[in-house]
């Protein structure tokens, strides 16, 4: 045992909060953002020959700490024996009805007596060693036919590979969708569970337990290259500065605080017709420091958290009226009145991409391609991430008070569903709003050019439509003429 492994104490799992989706290709996959500041950008697209959804796995790494909790080193095969544990379920149809912030709505399925009946638990699965794997599929969906949720594997360096489930919805039955979450007799493949991690170093006879983490399978990003301005990143970590007492910076930093929030709500333009010219003055602040003036006008613009009566909580709204109410967090808000003020760390050397791996940044580059508001009721989770579960640190859930499946299971049943409904719309004043277009774009630019069009137009005319077929729609990717749509299938 080498004198760095003696020095080694306890360990951790990154990324803390992992993300995996759903994809119809039997074998293809891609691994999500590892990066802060990047996308995934598999090689040869998002589907496979046949046009079919890739599924994006959640890699998982094990890292040494010493006993000043100090970063040592990853730990790999080469390193140590991991014993990978892996728990996935879908716990959506025996869950309560989404009914906004209502924790005592009507249960889902409510004449079914037995509710284990519709909890697709096929249970942990466990691997050890390179190359590795095992299925999640013997779960099942009241009928008894089985439900796969998907497969976990190690790389050849002993990392944890998850990958979620098919895309698959269905109702057994064939009871028709009518509601955009709650649909009595349905069911999805998403879910979420916890990761955890048996270490014994090499040289070592007693083994080291690494701090868990979680698991989120969710619908596919059809976006990739554009986030949300509050992503799920921003969101747990106002919950870290709110309960675990973390200490933002005195002052905000311009490329890794500020840049993000502009870069991403310049490039809803690309996913929204909502969102062109009206953001485009943004760009006139990058880079830094830009005019004072415009620094104010920006400002002005944003609605603040703590004075907003809706704020991100569009679910205190009727089910049949839905604007965006999304503000910025407080934190986000506080730092971009900051830099209005002129009182940030001016440290711009171009847009950041950050080509190191490191724990921390595992976690962000992970959460920070995933939306963060407002949750009505959510793309990959909903506001109990936010407001119920119980984290152990920063971004790190407490599996003392959770269950495999209790994060996805307030989501819409099935995602679609809600995929069809939340697209852009107009309110009773016809004001449009849209709810997540860097998931489920609104309207994109053609890859073979010509104006912004209607992302589902002429495949996808109803919920059972997007149910059938949403692996036809494009994806956005990145090409010489912008953010455009590819892989059209239809």
């Amino acid at each position: 045992m080498t004198d760095t492994l003696k020095s080694i104490t306890s360990a951790k799992i990154y990324p803390a909060i992992g993300i995996a989706r759903v994809g119809n290709s039997p074998t293809a996959f891609f691994i999500g953002p590892e990066h802060v500041g990047g996308s995934s950008s598999p090689e040869g697209g998002y589907k496979d020959a046949q046009g079919r959804m890739k599924r994006q796995a959640a890699r998982f790494r094990v890292f040494g700490y010493d006993s000043r909790g100090h970063l040592v080193q990853e730990l790999t095969q080469k390193d140590a024996i991991i014993t990978w544990t892996v728990d996935l379920a879908n716990k959506k149809a025996a869950a309560r009805e989404f009914k906004g912030l209502d924790r005592n709505a009507p249960l889902r399925n409510a004449t079914i007596k037995d509710r284990s009946l519709l909890i697709i638990d096929p249970g942990p699965r466990t691997l050890v060693g390179r190359r590795q794997s095992a299925s999640f599929d013997t779960g099942t969906f009241t009928d008894l036919k089985k439900v796969p949720l998907g497969d976990i594997r190690t790389d050849d360096d002993g990392r944890l590979l998850v990958l979620g489930g098919f895309g698959h919805s269905r109702s057994p039955k064939r009871q028709p969708l009518q509601d955009y979450a709650n649909n009595d007799g349905w069911h999805d493949d998403v879910s979420d569970g916890p990761v955890t991690a048996q270490i014994r170093l090499k040289g070592a006879t007693a083994s080291l337990t690494a701090a868990g983490a979680w698991v989120i399978v969710g619908p596919p990003d059809f976006a990739p290259p554009v986030g949300t301005t509050t992503t799920l990143y921003d969101t747990l970590l106002q919950k870290a500065v709110d309960t675990l007492g973390v200490k933002p910076a005195a002052q905000p930093s311009f490329t890794k605080d500020i840049y993000p929030i502009l870069a991403r709500t310049i490039a809803l333009k690309w996913v929204s017709r909502l969102a062109g010219p009206i953001h485009d003055f943004l760009s006139t602040v990058i880079p830094p420091p830009g005019s004072p003036e415009i620094r104010q006008m920006i400002f002005s613009r944003l609605r603040d958290p703590s004075n907003d009566t809706v704020g991100d909580m569009p679910q205190l709204l009727s089910d049949t009226a839905k604007p965006n109410f999304e503000t910025v967090t407080k934190l986000q808000y506080a730092m971009m009145k900051k830099w209005s003020d002129g009182d940030f760390v001016n440290d711009w050397k171009g847009s950041p991409v950050d080509p190191e791996i490191t724990p921390e940044g595992l976690t962000r580059a992970a959460l920070d391609a995933c939306v963060g508001g407002p949750f009505f009721p959510g793309i990959e989770a909903g506001w109990m991430l936010r407001d119920v579960y119980a984290f152990a640190e920063s971004f790190r859930l407490d599996h003392t008070h959770l269950e495999a499946g209790d994060v996805t299971k307030q989501m819409a049943l099935p995602w679609q569903a809600d995929f069809h409904d939340c697209k852009s719309e107009k309110d009773p004043d016809g004001i449009e709003s849209s709810w997540w277009p860097t998931q489920r774009p609104d309207a994109v630019f053609p890859e073979a050019g010509g104006p912004q069009v209607n992302w589902t137009r002429g495949i996808v005319t109803s919920k059972q439509s997007m149910v059938d077929r949403w692996w036809k729609l494009g994806v956005v990717a990145e090409r010489p003429a912008g953010l455009v749509e590819t892989e059209r299938k239809g």
